[in-house]
């Protein structure tokens, strides 16, 4: 399959697909899936993430986290078929107080180099309600609406709302 949609459920004219995230770890949660099926598929995939992920608290090893959750990327990129990783270094935590403009020309030189059929992001809730998720994706898609790219936006389950009686 090249992006046919043919055999793995794929929409048709799926071609080339980046996912523009925040942190190290968010394109393997949840979303890691769709980068693994579309590489699967021959569809060339890559991944811009905004931050090294060094404010996480879940440091269970010695070093410079900055650089351990680098290299943590690269190898999950790898796994999951990933062709290209693009490590920004806006401060993890922080990607609200860097202007839109910024992070959203970022994504659009992506865009212009890539050329891509669809970009991959969370929903605008930024699935887990994290500031940064969001605002990855605030500055996705401005950028993809202006290149005409469609969106995938991967989301997790809908809180039900209460009843009252």
């Amino acid at each position: 399959m090249t992006g046919t949609g043919s055999g793995h459920g794929l929409p048709d004219g799926v071609r080339r697909v980046p996912a523009v995230v925040a942190h190290p770890d968010d394109e393997s949660f949840g979303l890691g899936a769709l980068p693994a099926l579309l590489s699967e598929g021959g569809v060339p995939t890559t991944v811009l993430c905004f931050t090294h992920g060094e404010a996480s608290t879940l440091h269970g090893r010695p070093g410079d986290l900055h650089t351990i959750r680098a290299g943590e990327l690269a190898r999950a990129a790898r796994e999951l078929g990933v062709q290209r990783v693009e490590l920004a270094v806006h401060p993890d935590g922080g990607l609200g107080d860097i202007p839109l403009y910024r992070l959203t020309a970022h994504v659009s030189g992506l865009i212009g180099e890539e050329r891509p059929s669809h970009l991959l992001v969370f929903d605008t809730g930024g699935v887990t309600g994290h500031r940064d998720h969001q605002r990855a994706t605030e500055a996705a898609l401005p950028a993809a609406r202006r290149a005409g790219v469609a969106v995938l936006g991967w989301a997790g389950p809908c809180p039900r709302r209460r009843q009252t009686g």
